[in-house]
């Protein structure tokens, strides 16, 4: 299963998140990492930094957004507004000591309403990682513990507590400076607490444990191209409706193109075969990808292409998982001086015809938005931001919904 892309239009600073700075060798990377620690710098940081011996701390906050929004539980008729702030301080860690290298992260989520207090929040995440560089081999562990209320995904409206945490360690070995193997494995572990979507209660449908067994190549293409070749098997167990349970067997080409480059970003392509315990329930077995790529062009503009297409558990057992194909467009384009405007827009697809007890049908989510930006020296952007928000369904008319949001934000770009 994968992480739903549909939430891009919440905040403008995920693009800067999709596209981290890459670093240019295959030994330079968190390779084998798990899907929290994945996020974790795997080279020493060059800017934004303070230095304490040999310790690299990089100290940040993001204001994702400060303003209004027309319709704060997406409900469908009679929507409720409010005035509200989010911001996300952090703080990450990167150093070398002899044959350790030690990579940390930690940071806080705070989202503050006017008027509904039920949905102010305060949240964290934390995640760690330690190689050891014995020569060729390198032995490494990783750990991380995320607790947010937030919407984890298009399909779901309300802000959920949710609690992820992950155990991961592998080993790899250097076959040259340019290309490494690999094998990993790592656990994980998924809790909703108090939440409830339509009246079903989110803990006792999506909470699972993940086993992920998986082995594969990376090497270095050319000085701005990385190439990993992998493949996974992965056991989700659903303790509180065991029929859930299924196997995930894939193979994935993912290519990295490094921050120099004309285009840059990430592209991953896998074919998967799902297999359900559940009988009621189809398999799936097909492509799935997931893409976050740039391209720069004449100095004043910049294209940026996010897109995937996956599975992801639906929240709703009857309707067991759906395949979501989602993609957004952001274009940038500087007027003057550190002056920008942004335009972008995004579609979203949920397709539920995997589960022989209910119809097949198709919902939809489009996002768009516009922003005028400064862009300050220390990479930060400030901006004032408009956005709209629509979903359908021909099924489920309690999930449609319109929202409008008007709000500053101050991120960071890439």
């Amino acid at each position: 299963m994968m992480r739903s892309l549909t939430e891009l239009g919440r905040s403008c600073g995920v693009v800067a998140v999709m596209l981290t700075a890459i670093a240019g060798t295959a030994s330079a990377q968190g390779i084998g990492a798990g899907p929290l620690t994945a996020s974790l710098a795997g080279a020493e940081p060059q800017s934004g930094v303070l230095r304490l011996g040999r310790f690299r701390i990089a100290p940040g906050v993001v204001v994702r957004e400060l303003g209004w929004d027309s319709n704060v539980f997406d409900e469908p008729v009679d929507p409720k507004q409010d005035y509200v702030a989010a911001v996300a301080p952090d703080v990450s860690a990167f150093a070398r000591l002899g044959f350790v290298q030690l990579s940390v992260y930690g940071g806080g989520d705070f989202n503050y309403y006017q008027k509904y207090d039920s949905e102010r929040s305060a949240g964290y995440a934390s995640r760690g990682r330690v190689d050891f560089l014995l020569s060729r081999f390198r032995p490494f562990a990783g750990g991380g513990r995320t607790r947010i209320r937030t919407r984890p995904n298009g399909e779901i409206d309300v802000r959920a507590n949710r609690l992820e945490e992950e155990l991961s360690g592998g080993i790899a070995y250097d076959l040259s400076d340019h290309s490494a193997v690999y094998g990993a494995a790592y656990q994980t572990k998924v809790r909703y607490l108090n939440a409830k979507e339509d009246g079903i209660d989110l803990g006792a449908t999506l909470n699972h444990d993940r086993l992920d067994y998986s082995a594969g190549v990376r090497t270095d293409l050319t000085p701005l191209l990385q190439l990993t070749v992998s493949g996974a098997y992965q056991q989700d167990t659903f303790k509180n409706e065991p029929i859930r349970n299924g196997d995930n067997r894939y193979v994935t080409m993912q290519y990295r193109f490094a921050p120099e480059g004309l285009v840059n970003g990430l592209a991953s392509i896998s074919f998967r075969d799902y297999k359900p315990v559940n009988p009621e329930t189809r398999a799936f077995r097909g492509l799935a990808a997931t893409g976050s790529l740039s391209y720069s062009f004449l100095e004043v503009g910049r294209l940026t292409f996010i897109g995937t297409r996956g599975t992801e558990y639906s929240f709703n057992s009857v309707e067991a998982y759906y395949l979501e194909n989602s993609f957004a467009l952001f274009y940038t384009h500087r007027l003057f001086g550190g002056v920008d405007a942004q335009a972008r827009a995004g579609r979203s697809i949920f397709d539920y015809a995997f589960s022989t007890r209910v119809p097949s049908h198709k919902d939809q989510l489009d996002t768009y938005g516009a922003s005028v930006g400064y862009n300050l020296s220390n990479r930060t952007r400030i901006s004032l931001n408009y956005e709209f928000v629509q979903r359908r369904s021909p099924v489920f008319p309690e999930r449609n919904y319109d929202r409008k949001r008007a709000y500053l934000s101050w991120t960071f770009v890439q």
